[in-house]
């Protein structure tokens, strides 16, 4: 124990600007914290509970080796820098991601996406997303292509996203972005609604964009992800992406009930 405790002690207490601050936020005596850390003492049970309640952790949890204890704990996400009630709404928003993590995570794999096109609804746009985790945060990519379905892979251009997901009011909301700060930009958020049966492979919601909004206005579609066999990408399913007409019998006609039976584009 004193050999593990104050190394996974040091790991927590690193993410503080100083040992002062440390001590301030747990209570203790800087210099009594500074015995810990060093292993010239150890905490009474009650100390010892006490840090651990303070980084949400149990007890037992410091003592752990330090391999076991670097993977049952991992720091909080920070933004510095930032205006003190802009600060407030980022941590609640990255406090958020931790605490739902585990909900998000049944929802990471690969999937098919239709929306009907703006610019025409009989239309049917379909590309290629995976859902992710990495450390505490939900990640989407997406991979679009512009051209009709049918030519050839190479030839065609791809449109990539990325984004984030959080789980708010038993909805999954994504929010992504393309092309910040260029004449081409679009801030996209889209909210889904989880399907009452687990198995059911199919993930309903709105899609809500600003494509380049001083020539386009803010539109919203409704959207439809369709979970696929495995979690590793296949080449066959991003190549069945594209532009496709809405009868078009390559398209799953479940998915083109979902759309349909959604609020129609406007």
């Amino acid at each position: 124990m004193h050999k593990v405790f104050p190394t996974n002690l040091r790991r927590l207490v690193h993410h503080y600007p100083s040992t002062s601050r440390a001590a301030e936020a747990l209570g203790i005596n800087r210099q009594q914290l500074s015995k810990y850390l060093s292993g010239l003492s150890m905490p009474s049970l009650a100390t010892l509970r006490n840090i651990a309640a303070h980084f949400e952790l149990e007890p037992d949890d410091l003592l752990l080796p330090a391999e076991r204890f670097a993977a049952r704990w991992r720091p909080p996400m920070r933004i510095k820098g930032l205006p003190t009630q802009m600060q407030q709404v980022i941590t609640a928003l990255l406090q958020n991601t931790v605490q739902t993590r585990s909900i998000l995570a049944r929802f990471c794999g690969c999937y098919h996406v239709c929306t009907p096109l703006r610019s025409n609804p009989d239309r049917i746009g379909r590309a290629y997303t995976v859902i992710s985790q990495e450390g505490d945060l939900t990640l989407i990519k997406t991979i679009m292509y512009a051209t009709s379905q049918g030519a050839l892979v190479r030839s065609r251009h791809p449109i990539k996203v990325n984004g984030i997901a959080q789980w708010l009011w038993e909805r999954i909301y994504i929010t992504d972005v393309q092309n910040v700060g260029h004449p081409n930009a679009r801030l996209q958020s889209i909210a889904l609604y989880p399907p009452a049966l687990p198995s059911t492979p199919f993930l309903t919601g709105m899609l809500m964009t600003s494509n380049n909004a001083l020539t386009r206005p803010i539109y919203s579609m409704p959207i439809v992800f369709k979970r696929l066999p495995g979690r590793i990408p296949q080449k066959a399913d991003l190549a069945a992406c594209g532009v496709f007409s809405r009868d078009d019998p390559r398209l799953d006609p479940e998915m083109m009930a979902l759309l349909d039976a959604d609020a129609s584009p406007r």
